[in-house]
């Protein structure tokens, strides 16, 4: 099991390792292992919920972005993340990204920039040496003070920073660095390594001279009173006043102090209660302090050891800067997920105990930018000619006459109904009030269709290649088209193929945002490919907009040629158990007020197989009829479209 922080939303699969093949020739034997492909919508989906947690923790539409090749570090306006995301390293990718998404809506980048390029400050010699230590103390203290903020803000988020300061600070490793020998002489590495790890729980107090003190004078635990970057700023002035003093001394002294004489110090011109930047005196008594016994003895690290303590403190250094390393994208990767993302792909779980479950694709707009990413095989334009467009033309013409049927649901009806003992008098009635009769009143009652949903889910595996596939078009499109005239009806149209292991549901047209010139821009580019995941696609399509909605007549048209069938490494859908599902995901829609039609798609005639099998997948909601003949399709659909 997961002991991720954000296990709670991740599922439990493993990422798939590609096969290795294995070329032999003769006695040798050379092994090439295949490149892992990249997982795009999986990218996609991580980076919607990481662009949502940043959105949710800064209260500010920060802009996330996939590091590809040619991008620098952070850049003060948006968060970059890394281009390898996987279950193992997630955690503290959205740490950083939380980190980095904080920066931008608290830290003053102006302020950083007057500072950083400050030749002189109080009166400091400011070598290239001693202004890198002054960078690194302005960049720690901001991010403690920035990153408290989100704690007390947001403090379901902590999980994912302590994941992220246990990499680069709170890491056992740094731990026998701060214990051991190491690190100890009075100059500005050492003074960084132990300053940048007072979190850790192994930090040594009195490892050098006044460490005390600045641990008082940055006082994290008080860190709150930092309003501004401009406080921090004044902190770390502060730290680097102790330290430039102790490092300057030493290096005329040619030697080391005293580790921990903090008495040598104040005996020097060192203060015991210095400024903490804000003309606040900081409480230099230690009464809370716990040294270690042994801080002057240490421990001898091996050199293997040493050389892990030294690569974790480069990279903290590099956090500090904002140059986390982060793996970069190529440009087509990035196209693929950038499109992806766009249109709010996700992955949403199906399938059952029998069937075994698969994460499905659902992606709810089908767009230009998807096409041309080339994220799906299924999604392309041809290059020479295309009977796609004369589909879809053809529909729009059958539907202009299957609308003229079908508009009766937009029409309201007056109902008269007379004699009745209240309402309207009814001038012919009137006379009858002599004899005895107070019924002379009549009633107008107006009759009008509810507002009707109706989803259309096109069956796009390989099997509907040509023929098929255009003719489902065609219907389709005369449906759209349909609805339009007829008024008081929403349409959406779905297509289902696999690809890469998984089922694949995009939604295609929506008639509450898009025109029907977006079917005749965009379809042509789709084609059929795949196997059938048929009620895979279903549920997760329940799961996410399919349900009965009160007040409102919903129905569910679904196109296909036969029965069901995939397979990857968590589910087999075939036979018994994927039609035992379709017909369970079928009575669920029925349950939620759906009324269901389903059309045979045929090249010919059928095999008696797929037809029994359709029937008992759909029962009496199964149609077998020719898809593009409007008087069939309409007297098929009066019988649910109309039904009060």
């Amino acid at each position: 099991m997961s002991k991720n922080y954000s296990s709670f939303w991740f599922d439990d699969r493993k990422t798939e390792i590609d096969s290795i093949l294995a070329n032999l020739d003769g006695d040798d034997t050379e092994v090439v292992k295949v490149k892992p492909k990249k997982d795009h919508v999986g990218l996609a989906s991580h980076k919607r919920a990481i662009g949502n947690f940043v959105r949710i923790v800064s209260g500010q539409n920060v802009p996330v972005k996939f590091m590809s090749r040619g991008d620098s570090f952070t850049d003060g306006k948006s968060v970059t993340i890394s281009g390898n995301i996987n279950e193992k390293n997630f955690d503290h990718v959205v740490g950083l990204a939380l980190h980095e998404g904080s920066h931008i809506v608290y830290s003053d980048f102006d302020v950083f920039a007057d500072v950083r390029n400050t030749p002189k400050l109080r009166n400091w010699n400011l070598t290239s040496e001693r202004m890198e230590f002054f960078r690194n103390m302005i960049n720690y203290i901001e991010d403690r003070r920035i990153d408290n903020i989100v704690f007390k803000s947001s403090p379901g988020y902590k999980g994912y920073y302590h994941t992220l300061y246990s990499k680069f600070f709170n890491h056992k490793t740094i731990g026998k660095g701060l214990k051991s020998k190491e690190y100890r002489g009075a100059d500005f590495e050492s003074y960084l390594f132990r300053i940048i790890n007072f979190t850790n729980p192994d930090t040594v107090l009195d490892a050098l001279p006044r460490l005390k003190d600045i641990y008082r004078v940055i006082d994290m635990k008080n860190i709150s009173r930092l309003k501004s970057t401009e406080d921090a700023i004044n902190v770390a002035k502060t730290v680097c006043e102790i330290v430039f003093k102790i490092v300057e001394e030493n290096q005329s002294q040619g030697n080391q102090p005293d580790n921990g004489s903090e008495e040598q110090e104040n005996q020097e011109g060192g203060s015991s209660s210095p400024n903490d930047g804000n003309g606040t005196e900081v409480d230099t008594g230690d009464a809370e302090m716990k040294p270690d016994d042994n801080a002057q003895a240490g421990e001898e690290l091996n050199d293997r050891t040493k050389k892990q303590v030294e690569n974790i403190f480069k990279k903290s250094q590099d956090f500090l800067d904002g140059k986390t390393q982060k793996s970069k994208l190529t440009k087509g990767d990035k196209q693929i997920v950038d499109a992806l993302s766009n249109s709010n792909s996700e992955l949403v779980e199906a399938g059952d105990i029998k069937t075994g479950k698969t994460p499905v694709v659902v992606i709810p707009d089908l767009t230009q930018e998807l096409i041309d990413s080339r994220a799906f095989d299924f999604l392309y334009h041809y290059t020479y000619g295309n009977d796609k467009a004369d589909a879809i033309n053809e529909g729009l013409r059958l539907g202009a006459m299957l609308g003229k049927k079908l508009k009766v649901r937009g029409e309201e009806k007056d109902l008269i109904f007379t004699r009745q003992n209240t309402g309207k008098i009814n001038k012919r009635l009137i006379s009858e009030l002599g004899f005895g009769n107070s019924n002379v009143f009549s009633q107008i009652v107006k009759e009008k269709y509810n507002k009707a949903n109706l989803h259309l889910s096109i069956d796009a595996s390989g099997s509907m290649s040509g023929g098929k596939l255009t003719k489902a078009m065609t219907s389709a499109v005369a449906m759209v088209k349909a609805c339009e005239m007829a008024g008081n009806i929403n349409v959406v149209v779905s297509f289902r193929w696999t690809s890469d292991d998984k089922p694949v549901v995009i939604i295609c047209y929506d008639s509450r945002k898009d025109k029907i010139s977006k079917i005749k821009k965009l379809w042509v580019a789709i084609n059929a490919g795949g196997t059938t995941p048929e009620s895979l696609c279903y549920e997760a399509l329940m799961k996410k907009w399919l349900g009965g909605v009160r007040g409102e007549d919903n129905y569910f048209i679904n196109y296909a040629d036969g029965a069901p069938w995939f397979s990857n490494k968590d589910i087999y859908y075939h036979g018994s158990s994927a039609t035992d599902h379709t017909r369970k995901m079928v009575k669920m829609m029925k349950n939620n007020g759906i009324k269901i039609s389903s059309y045979f798609i045929s090249s010919g005639t059928p095999y008696e197989s797929d037809v029994a099998t359709f029937k008992s997948m759909y029962g009496r909601d199964a149609s077998f009829i020719n898809t593009t003949n409007m008087m069939e399709v309409a007297r098929s659909m009066n019988q649910k479209f109309l039904q009060k």
